[in-house]
């Protein structure tokens, strides 16, 4: 699709009426087939509301009712594909009753920080989660973490961190719109602070122009995303400045800097991996096809005590041949 709109065939419209019709037509009977095409109708909406919800608010939003008139797509944004492409996603431990040693070292579904345990998106391994699906897996991931808390409780409780000291780095944001706020005509332009919105938009910015979003025609390359790093580096630096004005504003404070170790994350192993291994989400002009040598599960760890990255190799194992 993306190199259709490259060579000028572009917009690109998904023919849902087409579809349903050509779903319908099997029917001669007229009666039947009216109320067949309604059946096929209430059916898409419910697959699109499961897979894709932001395609049926689309709909909604642009007047188009998918069983009379075609929609206009394009391609994903950079974002942390998870449990739709089946391969991306935290690094989480495998089931016990089937799950090759190499996927597997304790709770279910718990990652390699211990006591965080993932699911949907967040894990990946599976591309027929959508919401449903993911839905299943949280609650996997919920029983893991129950028994988690219940065999590791004392040990957890005796390695409790300072909670006052949690509370004031959790809560600075707030403090810091309090210390400043009344210091500039606009609590929105301040030089001692960053409202969370601000802070998205340039966050977002970077990872579209940098990292392969719509604006640059979903393509990017080793150079573009090197210096995406270093704007990254500069956004990371600008995060402690943050300012909340209420709860909600704190939420998404913390919401835009988990955004931004996930963005950072996501650049690196685009970086690393020297191919295009998905090109229906992000070309690398510079590595535009697929390698068999790189065949291969990347994972990245971040060290916070060297502030220092590691790239590692995982092997795909077939689970069934």
């Amino acid at each position: 699709m993306m190199l259709d709109v490259d060579e000028g065939k572009g917009p690109i419209f998904m023919q849902t009426a087409e579809a349903i019709e050509n779903l319908s037509t099997a029917e001669p009977d007229e009666k039947k087939r009216k109320r067949k095409l309604k059946e096929l109708e209430s059916e898409a909406w419910e697959d699109f509301l499961d897979m894709t919800i932001s395609q049926a608010i689309l709909w909604a939003a642009t007047n188009v009712a998918p069983d009379e008139k075609p929609s206009e797509i394009a391609a994903a944004e950079p974002y942390f594909i998870g449990s739709h492409s089946g391969a991306s996603g935290a690094w989480v431990s495998g089931p016990e009753d089937m799950a090759p040693e190499e996927y597997k070292w304790g709770y279910c579904n718990m990652a390699t920080t211990a006591g965080v345990f993932c699911a949907g998106d967040a894990s990946g391994a599976s591309s027929h989660k959508f919401s449903s699906g993911s839905h299943a897996e949280g609650r996997i991931a919920a029983k893991s973490a129950v028994r988690y808390i219940v065999e590791q409780g004392a040990a957890l409780t005796e390695a409790s961190p300072d909670v006052e000291q949690l509370k004031a780095q959790v809560l600075a944001p707030v403090a810091l719109f309090d210390e400043f706020s009344g210091k500039s005509t606009d609590p929105d332009i301040n030089p001692e602070y960053i409202r969370p919105k601000q802070f998205m938009f340039r966050l977002q910015k970077i990872m579209d122009e940098y990292a392969g979003g719509v604006s640059s025609a979903f393509k990017t390359s080793a150079t573009l995303l090197e210096k995406g790093l270093s704007l990254l580096d500069f956004l990371r630096e600008d995060s402690k400045k943050l300012a909340a004005e209420d709860l909600h504003e704190l939420m998404r404070c913390w919401e835009n800097i988990h955004r931004m170790w996930q963005a950072e994350a996501h650049v690196r192993s685009i970086l690393f991996r020297q191919e295009t291994r998905w090109p229906g989400y992000y070309f690398r002009t510079d590595q535009p096809k697929m390698q068999d040598d790189w065949k291969v599960f990347v994972n990245c760890k971040y060290d916070p005590g060297k502030g220092t990255w590691e790239m590692i190799k995982r092997p795909i194992i077939e689970l069934v041949p």
